[in-house]
């Protein structure tokens, strides 16, 4: 029997000016918990000096159906309004009762 389960890692990268608000909408999405950090770069062609520094990184551990549950969310309230990337992946996890 293999003591790992199969879970959805989500990760989105964001504008840090919607980092509370986003946070309080995954958790009523359903997620637990998450990791939080900031994160510099260009992921969105823009120039460098209107957008340096001023991304969030958050990674989150969820059940299938949370995942698609977050990703729907994201589409519906954020995406035509803030710059965000979004995607997840398969992965394995020790403890899966541990993510919902």
């Amino acid at each position: 029997m293999s003591s790992f389960s199969e879970r959805r890692l989500v990760t989105i990268v964001a504008e840090a000016v919607i980092e509370e608000r986003l946070l309080r909408d995954l958790r009523a999405w359903g997620v637990q918990g998450f990791t939080v950090g900031r994160s510099e770069g260009d992921p969105f062609g823009s120039r460098v000096a209107d957008v340096e520094g001023s991304f969030v990184r958050i990674e989150c551990i969820v059940s299938n159906a949370t995942a698609e549950r977050v990703l729907e969310r994201l589409a519906e309230v954020y995406l035509s309004r803030f710059k965000i990337v979004a995607y997840d992946q398969v992965v394995r996890v020790v403890r899966g009762d541990k993510y919902t």
